[in-house]
């Protein structure tokens, strides 16, 4: 499966449809998560926002942390 995750700006309109521009393409979370966070701090319009997307749908991450991985070991 293709883990490609896609940052879109999305602009809503009044009085138009709303807009979606894919502004970057991110093989990881935390990478597209960076991009997020470094257009929404640089972004002064109240109806622009930064969403990701993956071939399975929209991304709602609350918070982004390193988890530790645990190897598989046989228990003896």
């Amino acid at each position: 499966m293709d883990k490609t995750i896609l940052v879109v700006e999305v602009i809503k309109y009044n009085t138009m449809p709303t807009s979606y521009s894919i502004k970057k393409t991110a093989d990881t979370l935390e990478e597209a998560s960076k991009y997020q966070v470094s257009l929404e701090t640089l972004n002064d319009n109240p109806k622009t926002t930064y969403e990701l997307f993956t071939v399975l749908g929209q991304f709602k991450v609350e918070r982004i942390e390193k988890v530790k991985e645990v190897a598989d070991e046989m228990p003896f």
